[in-house]
C-alpha cells in the first residue's frame, strides 16, 4: 500500500515478468534473489508515488501524448515487431499505455528538478595521499612540514593506485562529485596551497592539499549526468519519506 494506493501480488508478478524478460535479452538468467525482488517492488512503489505528486499538482498527459510516444515507437520498429514486443515483455496496449502515461508524467515532474543542476559551478582542483594507517599519516605530515615535495610523497606512501603516480592529483571536481565526501569538503574548506592534517574516511587516512579554485567553471557533461542522479534520487527520496508505505511481503 503506498499511500492507500494498493500494488497486488499479480502487478508485482507481472513486472517481474518483464524485468526478467529484460534480463534474458541481455542473455542473463532469471533471478529468483530477493534483494532483485525488493528492486522490481520498488520500481512499483516509485512509479506509485510519481503518478500520486503528478496527480497532486494537476500534471496530466493526454491521450494524444501517449498515442503519439506509441506511434513513434511503431514508426521505428513496425506494427509486427512493435506487438511482439508487447507480448514478450507481458504487456497488454492497455497496460503499456499506462506504462507510457506514468513515463510523461515523470519526465514533466522532474523538469523543474534537472533544470535545477547548474551548467556553471564552483570547482577545486586538489590532491591527496592516502595511507591505511593514522600513524603513516603523521610520518607523511612530518616530512611534509620538512619541506619534502608532496607528489614524491605520494608516490612512496599513497595506496590509491590511481592517483600515486601522477602525485596523488585528484583533477577538478565540483561539490557532490568526489566519491569520497570528506575529501570533498576539506579540499573545499582550505585556502590554495593549504595542507591539510589527517583526514579519515571509509577507505583509510588522507592527506589533502588544495591547489587551486575556479568560481565558476563549466560543468562537463558527464559531471552533470552524475549530478542529475544524484538530484533525481535525492528527489525520489523525499517522496519516499514523505509517503506511508505498508509492505504486506517480505522476499
Amino acid at each position: 500500500m503506498v499511500n492507500g494506493e494498493p500494488i497486488s501480488m499479480a502487478v508485482f508478478e507481472r513486472e517481474l515478468a518483464r524485468f526478467n524478460a529484460g534480463r534474458a535479452a541481455l542473455g542473463l538468467e532469471a533471478s529468483n534473489d530477493p534483494a532483485y525482488q525488493q528492486q522490481v517492488l520498488n520500481t512499483l512503489i516509485d512509479n506509485a508515488l510519481v503518478r500520486q505528486e503528478a496527480a497532486r499538482r494537476g500534471i496530466t498527459a493526454s491521450e494524444d501524448q501517449i498515442s503519439a510516444e506509441i506511434d513513434g515507437m511503431i514508426l521505428q520498429t513496425g506494427e509486427e515487431y512493435f506487438n511482439g514486443w508487447l507480448a514478450g515483455n507481458f504487456y497488454t496496449i492497455e497496460e503499456f499505455r499506462e506504462a507510457i502515461r506514468d513515463e510523461i508524467t515523470s519526465r514533466q515532474l522532474l523538469e523543474p528538478v534537472i533544470a535545477s543542476v547548474p551548467t556553471v559551478a564552483e570547482y577545486v582542483h586538489a590532491r591527496h595521499i592516502l595511507v591505511n594507517s593514522e600513524l603513516e599519516a603523521q610520518e607523511v605530515l612530518q616530512r611534509l612540514a620538512a619541506g619534502e615535495d608532496f607528489a614524491a610523497l605520494a608516490l612512496e606512501y599513497s595506496v590509491d593506485v590511481t592517483t600515486r603516480e601522477i602525485g596523488g592529483d585528484l583533477g577538478w571536481f565540483t561539490r557532490g562529485n568526489l566519491l569520497v565526501p570528506e575529501v570533498e569538503t576539506v579540499a573545499f574548506s582550505q585556502q590554495p596551497g593549504q595542507t591539510s592534517g589527517v583526514v579519515s574516511s571509509s577507505l583509510g587516512y588522507h592527506i589533502v592539499q588544495t591547489l587551486e579554485f575556479d568560481p565558476a567553471r563549466a560543468v562537463d557533461e558527464e559531471t552533470r549526468q552524475r549530478l542529475i542522479q544524484t538530484v533525481i534520487e535525492n528527489w525520489q527520496q523525499d517522496l519516499r519519506e514523505a509517503a506511508t508505505i505498508e509492505q504486506k511481503v517480505t522476499f
